[in-house]
């Protein structure tokens, strides 16, 4: 246990080398939530699930930073609560092989998970999926005692189950898979102790209540989860093609070229590089246990093995396959590669006359290299990869802020605007580091290459080095002055300081692309069983496509008309009555003028909307069908000037 707390916490603000803003959302969510009085952003009182980037899938974790959320914050406290809670893992582990196994070399399964590189580098971090494989560890420890020792804690089992199940979303259906299983396998023990089995019945509503209320108030929470995962089960295709390709990721997630050899798969944060998120050398042993496992099917402790690692992968099927949704895969496999090592220890002391020096030499051997795996992340994993942006390791929120901290005081009058290109949610990571208010404005550069805006004398961008390559090749500006910069761990300048000016030719360019911009879009589309052409203005979010599949998740979005203008001619006259459109919050008008076939004649009809919080249609109806060869709509934004963007969810014709 020692070796392995020392390798979770030596040096645990140092790797993994970025600090994420899925790890800073945890403390920033739990900070918030003790400042609103224990309420949500709408005052519900004690939630249970927290968004993050437009998803409810933070619970448990949330819930957990609140006991350090009001000390100073720091990447150290932040990663070290669930890597002090990952020690349950390890420890029920070896519970697991001395009480059910009987074991003789139980004791050596904290050096085995300690030397598995995917949990090595995800146990260091604050996501939420370790912690949802250390409560599911308990929950399957705590079942098995229920089975096998005292039916009176399967309370305590179903506790953790749902622990885990709160802790990471992807866990939720291995959670409840896991549960029905052991329900049908096990039925009959259940079944012997009917106080016992109400008990853990009662138990279990309610610890289900408050998700199912979650569920009941936020009905579209699950859909958007999905969609942002495009999740092949909101796809327009087959139920049985969806069910084909669920079964076919099941699958994937038991390759062992996989788990035992590095892959191109996963994100490059998420691996240890050259390294298979388990070591290769113990595939023999995984594969002696899991056959051992199999012969020894009848026994529970055996058989929950094998049944964990069944249902590992369901979870991440829903979507794919990634590490972060299939690291609950540690724990069979960590069990299988100890009876792996059990088997080959116990034949090799009956032949050789030191009967415990393999067992002392197996243990030596893995510490050596969870020592050198330590050592070889914390020292040369600054310079495994040498994408440090948004599309790799995302570095640079810890050393940034303390740069920026360290420029206000050298300049106190100087205005800083942060780029937020080089990672998620950087505002959030600014605010776990520097508080509230930010000293800083988060904004992009490109903010005053799109119109001619006055740049203010004390204003100091923060750019990453791409932007800084762009803006000395862009026309537009002058005068680029570095003020300081911030050097990558290859020491490649990775963000600059600087002050800039517009050229004196930037007027004259900023009026010739306001002009083409202006044009606006021409598309051929198949709409109501003929081709039509369709003119709108120009976007910069989504396609003219999104507003006629039905799906209110795939909106477009102007780059900056107001109003919004789409045009359809079709070449064979349409009979239309009723045309809706689903807009967003503001106050809307909506336009339709339409023009009748064999005419030049134009209706127009209108309505307008006030403010909302939530997408909803506007509808026009014409009180009599036409046959329109022409349709025009305008959407517009009531409250808004133009530039602005206007999004359209739908364009529903009937």
């Amino acid at each position: 246990m020692v070796v392995y707390l020392l390798t979770r916490f030596i040096a645990l603000d140092k790797f993994p080398i970025y600090f994420f803003s899925d790890e800073a959302i945890q403390t920033m969510s739990a900070f918030d939530l003790i400042n609103r009085g224990f309420r949500d952003i709408q005052g519900n009182l004690f939630p249970v699930f927290f968004e993050n980037g437009q998803q409810f899938n933070l619970s448990l974790s949330v819930w957990l930073q609140v006991l350090i959320a009001w000390l100073p914050r720091s990447v150290w406290l932040t990663r070290g609560l669930p890597a002090l809670i990952s020690l349950v893992f390890p420890l029920s582990v070896s519970l697991w092989a001395r009480d059910f196994w009987k074991s003789k070399y139980w004791w050596l399964a904290p050096f085995v998970i300690s030397a598995l590189p995917a949990w090595f580098l995800h146990s260091r971090t604050a996501f939420e999926t370790s912690l949802g494989v250390s409560f599911y560890s308990l929950f399957l420890f705590y079942y098995l005692k229920y089975r096998l020792q005292n039916c009176k804690l399967l309370p305590l089992a179903l506790l953790f189950g749902a622990c885990a199940f709160y802790a990471y979303a992807p866990l939720q259906l291995v959670v409840v898979a896991t549960g029905l299983v052991l329900l049908l396998v096990d039925w009959r023990y259940h079944f012997q102790e009917k106080k016992s089995l109400l008990i853990g019945f009662i138990t279990l509503v309610i610890l289900s209540l408050p998700y199912f209320t979650f569920r009941l108030t936020n009905q579209q929470a699950l859909g958007t989860q999905l969609n942002l995962l495009r999740s092949y089960w909101l796809s327009d295709i087959p139920f049985l093609n969806k069910v084909g390709i669920f079964v076919g990721k099941w699958l994937q997630g038991f390759n062992p070229l996989y788990w035992f050899f590095p892959n191109q798969t996963d994100l490059i944060r998420h691996q240890m590089k050259g390294l298979g998120h388990l070591p290769w050398f113990f595939l023999p042993f995984f594969l002696l246990g899991m056959w051992h496992c199999l012969k020894k099917w009848s026994q529970p402790a055996y058989r929950l093995a094998l049944i964990a690692l069944l249902v590992g992968p369901l979870g991440a099927a829903l979507a794919n396959i990634a590490i972060t949704r299939v690291l609950v895969m540690m724990v069979p496999f960590s069990l299988m590669i100890l009876v792996g090592f059990d088997q080959s220890l116990s034949w090799l002391s009956e032949r050789i006359p030191f009967k415990n020096l393999p067992s002392y030499i197996s243990a030596f051997a893995i510490t050596a290299f969870s020592v050198w795996m330590s050592w070889y992340a914390i020292v040369k994993g600054p310079l495994w990869y040498p994408e440090y942006g948004l599309y790799g390791m995302q570095w640079g929120g810890q050393q940034l802020s303390q740069k920026i901290t360290d420029f206000k005081q050298d300049n106190p009058g100087e205005k800083l605007k942060l780029s937020p290109s080089w990672a998620n949610n950087t505002d959030i990571i600014m605010r776990f580091f520097l508080g509230d208010p930010l000293p800083l404005e988060i904004g992009t550069i490109e903010e005053y290459d799109l119109y001619y805006l006055a740049f203010d004398p004390d204003q100091v961008f923060i750019i990453t080095s791409d932007e800084y390559k762009w803006l000395l090749q862009n026309p537009k500006f002058d005068k680029v002055k570095v003020l300081d910069q911030l050097e990558w761990p290859d020491g490649r300048t990775g963000f600059y300081f600087l002050s800039l000016a517009y050229s004196s030719d930037a007027e004259q360019i900023f009026e010739v692309e306001l002009q083409e911009r202006r044009k606006p879009e021409v598309s051929e589309f198949d709409l109501l069983g003929q081709r039509v052409t369709i003119t709108y203005s120009r976007l910069d979010l989504g396609t003219i496509a999104h507003i006629f599949d039905g799906d209110n998740a795939t909106p477009m979005r102007t780059l900056e008309a107001n109003p919004l203008e789409i045009s359809i001619g079709f070449p064979r006259p349409l009979n239309l009555q009723k045309v809706t459109a689903m807009v967003g919050a503001p106050a809307t008008r909506f336009s339709v003028a339409i023009t009748m076939a064999g005419s030049e004649q134009k209706i127009i009809f209108t309505e307008a909307v006030q403010s909302s919080d939530q997408i909803r249609p506007i509808s026009i109806d014409f009180g009599s069908i036409y046959q329109v060869s022409q349709l025009k709509v305008w959407i517009e934004s009531i409250n808004e000037p133009e530039p602005t963007h206007v999004h359209l969810w739908e364009l529903i014709l009937e």
